[in-house]
């Protein structure tokens, strides 16, 4: 079976990887990134009234409490939109990295030897134990158990189950990274 490039307009020698390394940027869902921009707009426009109503009020210990705890949210909401769209998949000899902030679990290393399927999968509805809501982090999922994700999107799952844990990540063009990470894995 041949296996066709993936990404060929990336360098990997820009990257610092060998040229068996695979590097996946995920497509982010608009509507995912829309969400969290709005949420940090919204965020601040309280903030702003915080203040306003801080200089024009009376509110004092109170409107300065609001402030910095708006403030702590803000920084957190542009956070995970930066996060977003930092998310890589990286494919190595020998592991699948899911490159990922510490804000939803942090960097994820799957030694290939242990996947023991992978299959396409729609993102699944589970209750979030940890991380950020239609990003990733730990997750506890009807059917399959708890399971680690990283997404961008609603539509390009992968489901990776492997003898450490369950994954689902969102890389673009999945049926190919899917192909040769079985390629790899002689799955």
């Amino acid at each position: 079976m041949e296996v066709k490039p993936l990404f060929p307009s990336v360098s990997f020698f820009n990257l610092g990887l060998r040229m068996a390394d695979i590097v996946n940027k995920p497509e982010v869902s608009k509507f995912i990134a829309r969400m969290y921009e709005v949420l940090a707009a919204l965020i601040a426009a309280l903030m702003a009234l915080f203040i306003y109503l801080g200089v024009s009020t009376p509110m004092g210990t109170l409107g300065i409490l609001a402030v910095v705890t708006l403030s702590i949210v803000e920084v957190v909401m542009l956070l995970l939109l930066r996060s977003l769209y930092q998310t890589r998949y990286l494919l190595t000899q020998d592991n699948l990295v899911i490159k990922t902030t510490r804000l939803i679990g942090g960097e994820k290393i799957i030694p290939l030897k242990t996947v023991e399927s992978i299959e396409r999968t729609l993102i699944p509805f589970g209750i979030r134990l940890f991380g950020a809501s239609f990003h990733g982090g730990y997750y506890q999922i009807p059917g399959l158990g708890r399971a680690f994700l990283a997404i961008t999107n609603f539509k390009d799952g992968l489901l990776i189950k492997t003898r450490l844990g369950n994954y689902i990540i969102t890389p673009k063009n999945p049926e190919s990274f899917k192909e040769v990470i079985e390629v790899k894995t002689c799955l």
